[in-house]
């Protein structure tokens, strides 16, 4: 009993007695927090991959939308020098670049060149397209190479007159090709043209004898051809080492002494052997009988030049089976310029394996050349003439010749050859 007493007396009333605090813990807190950061990281990481993902796609669009711009610029072009070659947009030495159309939000710059890398560019010849299309900073650069097709108003021609009247007479006839001109045609009877026969120009049509029963194509232009004079100035011109240029360089810088036997007096008589590649400058060309030019082009081209301007010289085989005859490679071509009044006269049974380009004008302007054909001849090339006289029995086959009009581009379109490619690609 004293024991109870004695703990009682030591127990404090409620009031008096401290109160115990509850225990609270923070550990629900710190996890909640802890799951707050991974979430936002996480967060952070979706929103940077999606932000690198969006800007990767726009990068990627904006790649690929270059290069169908520099794809857009190299089709505008083929289709700009397609319609007038003269308008083709060239580089620029000043601004080391093309010419630069707006396209939509991007733009494409483009310019041709020669396929040697050159500039300007000179039509008809082959052509690289450069076109650099720029979207959203982004550019690509696309190198197309390009050539010339003929459309329907250029044909394969076998014979082309230039001016003036043709007559053609002969029912025998048979020309392996086209034929064209500027001027009249006058069929008798009934020649044998395999092609079309083109009439270009205002001036083109039929005169007296003609047939509605051949295939023709009537264009508004004529085509234009370059003189004997032309050509040779471009291929010799009056600078440097070969002024004085033309027939005149020609007439004392030529390849006469390479023929077998060589040619003495710019004139040849009898049989010869003519080696390429060279260029021989006579002023005369008369063959009877047998005697025969070979023309031995295994090694390159050969061209024969008739002058001077104006000459009464000219190329006449005779009767018999007098010939200008290819010995080797038809790829290496054979072409005969004549620049004077004497113009190319082939008779007989001869064979002239080579094309005829009979065109000049005199200090005038009035054009003169021509080529006449009879008895049983037979040409393997082109015959081009100011006038272009056949009869009897003449057979013409065309092959591709050396000389192209000198509007040649306005009856031209262009496209792709045989290249595409990227410049600088990753």
């Amino acid at each position: 009993m004293f024991a109870r007493a004695s703990l009682s007396a030591h127990i404090a009333p409620p009031q008096f007695r401290p109160r115990l605090r509850r225990q609270r813990r923070g550990g629900i807190l710190i996890t909640a927090l802890a799951f707050s950061v991974i979430i936002a990281f996480l967060l952070a990481g979706v929103g940077t991959f999606t932000i690198s993902h969006l800007s990767r796609e726009v990068t990627e669009s904006s790649y690929s939308g270059a290069l169908d711009l520099a794809e857009a610029g190299a089709n505008y072009e083929l289709r700009k020098v397609s319609v007038n070659a003269g308008n083709a947009d060239q580089f620029s030495s000043t601004t080391q670049s093309g010419v630069t159309y707006t396209l939509g939000s991007g733009s494409f710059t483009v310019y041709c060149e020669n396929t040697d890398g050159s500039t300007p560019w000179v039509a008809p010849n082959d052509l690289y397209i450069v076109s650099t299309g720029t979207l959203n900073g982004v550019s690509r650069t696309t190198k197309v190479m390009c050539k010339g097709y003929a459309s329907t108003a250029v044909g394969k021609y076998a014979i082309y007159t230039m001016n003036g009247i043709s007559t053609w007479s002969g029912a025998s006839l048979t020309v392996n090709g086209d034929v064209g001109t500027n001027g009249q045609l006058s069929f008798t009877g009934s020649p044998g043209v395999s092609g079309t026969i083109y009439f270009n120009g205002p001036s083109a049509g039929w005169s007296g004898g003609g047939s509605s029963s051949y295939t023709q194509i009537t264009n508004s232009q004529p085509i234009l051809w370059p003189t004997v004079d032309q050509i040779a100035s471009a291929k010799f011109p009056n600078s440097g080492a070969t002024a004085p240029g033309g027939l005149a360089f020609l007439a004392t810088h030529n390849d006469n002494a390479k023929a077998s036997p060589a040619i003495a007096g710019n004139t040849i008589t009898s049989s010869t052997t003519l080696v390429g590649p060279g260029n021989y400058y006579l002023t005369n060309i008369s063959l009877h009988g047998t005697s025969t030019i070979t023309l031995d082009n295994t090694k390159g081209p050969i061209n024969i030049w008739l002058g001077p301007d104006g000459g009464a010289g000219g190329l006449t085989f005779v009767g018999g089976t007098a010939a200008v005859a290819r010995s080797a490679n038809p790829a290496n071509q054979c072409t005969v310029y004549c620049a004077t009044v004497g113009g190319v006269v082939l008779k007989g049974s001869s064979e002239l394996d080579a094309s005829v380009y009979s065109y000049n004008t005199d200090i005038l302007g009035n054009a003169y050349g021509y080529v006449d054909f009879g008895g049983t001849p037979a040409v393997y090339g082109q015959v081009l003439g100011n006038t272009v006289g056949v009869h009897g029995t003449v057979t013409v086959t065309w092959l591709q010749g050396a000389v192209n009009p000198l509007n040649y581009e306005n009856y031209t379109y262009y496209g792709f050859a045989n290249s595409w490619q990227e410049q600088n690609s990753m």
